[in-house]
């Protein structure tokens, strides 16, 4: 399921990517130009503890940050034969799970790319060369699901 292990983050299939060839019995050849590749959606997970979401980027993530958009973008055209000017790389806020990771899909698929709650790598990366500690001062706003802990909270206190 591994498309890129580098010292400070893995690529690899999300599992949402449902009509992915199975990995353990397809052949990597086999997946180029699958007709899956239309669901295409990979996922780059930080191999360091404490980078919990997108609040906690700083100026020094970016060499990884750039590292990782590039390094999975040329994976996915090596592999699956997409270029990468048809792939959408974002991050959510608030995330699914606090551990930093980056979602590729194709531009065609928007699941989770709302502007509530996706932001571009591209962007992210230019925030933090204008401003080191862009994210810590940033005021971000996202969609809140009802039903949420959160939310809850919210709506129980008034």
């Amino acid at each position: 399921r591994i498309l890129v292990n580098h010292d400070e983050f893995i690529v690899n299939i999300d599992t949402k990517w449902r009509t992915h060839p199975p990995p353990l019995t397809t052949t990597r050849e086999e997946w180029y130009g699958h007709k899956s590749v239309e669901d295409l959606y990979c996922l780059g997970i930080v191999k360091e503890k404490g980078i919990a979401s997108l609040r906690d980027l700083r100026a020094e993530h970016l060499p990884m940050l750039k590292s990782m958009l590039q390094q999975g973008l040329d994976a996915i055209e090596k592999i699956y034969g997409v270029e990468s000017d048809q792939i959408r790389c974002f991050v959510h806020y608030q995330p699914q799970f606090y551990h930093f990771h980056v979602h590729f899909t194709r531009l065609e698929n928007e699941v989770g790319s709302t502007v509530e709650r996706g932001h571009l790598v591209s962007d992210i990366v230019q925030n933090l060369e204008m401003d080191p500690l862009y994210y810590t001062k940033r005021t971000i706003a996202y969609k809140l699901k009802k039903g949420t802990p959160l939310h809850n909270l919210i709506e129980n206190s008034y």
